[in-house]
């Protein structure tokens, strides 16, 4: 999820910021998923290479990859599912306000549109979509075609991830590279850092950092990351309380890892509260930042 997007739903998904990695492609490479085999082209290569430089971070590091640095939703993986589906299997928050992320699915932003259809294949083979054969190559009578021949086909498709895309690169732009930067030393440039970042996975950590960098570019922009702050820290308050009650010790991990949430939004909030008047921006600049956590 974007920044604005954790902003506008605070009161129902806690936010976090997770780290993968990707690495990086080159011309000849062979990629499987399921079924399909593909070659990398010279540009296939060339256009993993723009979108990793563009929307990811680290371009030339020691390690040999890109590393994604993006806000995300949190929750017990206990409950597999996520804090706006309704029970009737739709979504609370479809009208106002869904996630880009979720409708770009089931492509994915960070791949090439030459691609996308190792995004589909991969999906195809998912356990979300076991048994829903709502994803098969090849054309099927009455059926558009969603990606082929290195193409998006599907207009609105093509709308959305160009969307989605736009949103990465605003994140990047205003608070990610910030971000990056003060977790370079620590966690990029370190040795140990590919075990800490699992291959298929992610690392969460706080969006503390993410809101402490926002919040420098104006007073309106601290305003809105202190109530985020407070609806955060009573959101996480009732996750904790319902898992109590639930008793189960797999989630236990997790309970204290939102607990770490808590304290870093807590010494973030005293951080604010007592800093002197943001450094403006520039006045255009601000406003615009302030106009993107707004949207």
């Amino acid at each position: 999820m974007a920044l604005p997007e954790l902003f506008r739903h605070r009161d129902l998904f806690v936010g976090c910021l997770a780290i993968s990695r990707t690495p990086r492609r080159r011309s000849g490479e062979r990629l499987r998923v399921g079924r399909v085999d593909h070659v990398l082209s010279a540009s296939d290569a060339a256009a993993c290479d723009t979108l990793g430089e563009t929307l990811l971070h680290g371009a030339g590091n020691r390690h040999g990859v890109f590393f994604n640095l993006v806000a995300q939703g949190y929750d017990y993986p206990s409950l597999a599912r996520c804090p706006a589906l309704q029970e009737d299997g739709l979504c609370a928050i479809h009208a106002s306000g869904k996630p880009l992320q979720c409708a770009v699915v089931p492509l994915d932003p960070l791949l090439p549109d030459s691609l996308q259809h190792l995004a589909l294949a991969g999906r195809s083979i998912g356990a979300a979509y076991i048994g829903a054969e709502c994803i098969q190559a090849g054309e099927r009578s009455g059926m558009a075609t969603l990606v082929g021949d290195g193409e998006i086909h599907d207009a609105a498709a093509r709308e959305v991830i160009a969307h989605r895309r736009w949103m990465l690169a605003q994140e990047h732009e205003l608070w990610g590279r910030a971000v990056f930067a003060s977790l370079r030393r620590e966690l990029f440039d370190a040795q140990d850092v590919l075990g800490r970042i699992p291959a298929d996975g992610f690392l969460s950590i706080s969006i503390a950092p993410a809101l402490l960098a926002v919040a420098g570019v104006s007073e309106r922009c601290r305003q809105l990351s202190l109530t985020y702050i407070d609806s955060q820290l009573a959101l996480i308050e009732k996750k904790i309380a319902q898992a109590l009650l639930r008793r189960r010790l797999d989630e236990r991990p997790h309970s204290r890892e939102l607990r770490g949430f808590s304290e870093a939004y807590l010494r973030a909030r005293a951080a604010l509260v007592s800093a002197s008047p943001p450094q403006t921006m520039p006045m255009a600049a601000a406003q615009r930042f302030e106009a993107y956590l707004a949207a």
